[in-house]
Parts: C-alpha cells; sequence; structure tokens
C-alpha cells in the first residue's frame, strides 16, 4: 500500500497529538468475502487469498480507518495474517476493504477471516482528493459506475480510485482500481464496470500521492 497518505494521517506533524475515533464507531457490516486470485499490477503480481469486507464509520466525522486480522482455518487456527489498510470514511459512510495475505501467498485451507479494527485516525482536515457525481446504472446485469475524480490539491497527483461492487444480497463481490494522475485543482472523469450480477457498486479514493 502506497505510503503517501500516511504522512496525512499521523507521525508527519509532531505539532499534536493524533486524535483516534472510538474503535466502537466503526462496525464491520455484513460477511467477509475470501478469494484467493491475482493481487498486485503490472510485474508486482502474485496469486494470493485475500478478503473482502465492508466497514462503517457510524462516527459523526471521517477518518482514516485501518483493518487487519487473520486468516482461519476450519479448526479455528490461524494460517495467515493479513496486512493492515487504511482507507479514508467520511462520517455515515461504507467502505470496502481489500486485506490480502500479508506473505500474498494462497491459504486454500482457510475457511473464514477475523477482521480487527486497529485504528481510526481524525486529521486535521478531510483528503484533498475526492469523488463527485457519482452515477450507478444497470448494463444489461452488470453495474456500472461514473463518477468525477477531483484533485483540490495546489499539486499535481497520483490517486489510487477503487471501485466496489455488491451482489443482490449486499455482499462484495469485487474491488477493481486505478491510478490516476490527475493535474492540479482538476477534474477527470472515471468509470467502473462491474461483474456480472453485481447490483449496487461505488467510487472512493484510497492512497494519494502529491
Amino acid at each position: 500500500m502506497m505510503f503517501a497518505a500516511a504522512c496525512l494521517l499521523a507521525s508527519c506533524s509532531k505539532s499534536k497529538p493524533a486524535r483516534q475515533l472510538d474503535l466502537g464507531a466503526i462496525r464491520l457490516t455484513g460477511d467477509a468475502k475470501l478469494r484467493t486470485d491475482t493481487v498486485g499490477a503490472g510485474t508486482f503480481t502474485d496469486q494470493a487469498t485475500f478478503v473482502l469486507v465492508d466497514a462503517k464509520n457510524t462516527a459523526a466525522e471521517g477518518a482514516y480507518v485501518t483493518l487487519g486480522g487473520d486468516l482461519i482455518a476450519a479448526t479455528g487456527e490461524a494460517l495467515g495474517h493479513l496486512k493492515l489498510q487504511s482507507l479514508w470514511i467520511p462520517a455515515g459512510e461504507v467502505r470496502t476493504f481489500a486485506l490480502v495475505d500479508e506473505e500474498r501467498k494462497p491459504r486454500p485451507a482457510s475457511t473464514s477471516a477475523r477482521i480487527v479494527v486497529r485504528g481510526a485516525l481524525v486529521p486535521d482536515e478531510p483528503p484533498k482528493a475526492r469523488i463527485a457525481d457519482l452515477h450507478l446504472f444497470d448494463d444489461h446485469g452488470k453495474a456500472v459506475v461514473q463518477a468525477n475524480l477531483v484533485n483540490d490539491a495546489d499539486r499535481i497527483g497520483q490517486i489510487m480510485v477503487i471501485a466496489s461492487f455488491h451482489d443482490a444480497s449486499g455482499q462484495p463481490m469485487t474491488r477493481p482500481f486505478q491510478l490516476v494522475e490527475i493535474d492540479a485543482k482538476q477534474t477527470r472523469p472515471v468509470q467502473f464496470v462491474g461483474p456480472p450480477g453485481s447490483k449496487t457498486g461505488t467510487i472512493f479514493v484510497g492512497d494519494v500521492i502529491y
């Protein structure tokens, strides 16, 4: 995971201690979905087991929420740790996390996942990159989402734009992403097409590099 957002989160400024939400305000919604597939991009790809899981921020303010956990066998044994992932979740909203096996390995014996909320950091200000004008429509049994990526910063940025698609029961299906380079104070359209059977979808911002 890119580290640029981390400097925004906490330790880059020592003027005052970082403030955390009560972790009880972060609720895991639905069931965690285990998959084994290609992870990474370009030449940095592996076959690995990962978990798609939704988390809702029930607090009155946004936070960078960090999830982690373990892959669990039918016997209850922990087979592998999940790499920590942090996402910005505005107040009252839901984000889909993709938690990858820490060693980027397949874990075929895993039958479930134990997901833990590790942090919910409240920054001094919200991210400079955001999604606007989100539209969802059906294309012959596949959900399609379109939106505008807005860079409010005074610098060019490389923005990880993420979509998540859910089935009719509300369970996560896929979480594709694009790395978008965008000029300062600019807006760019983005679009994602979900898999067959997807009924809902959304787009949100992941890691940011300026």
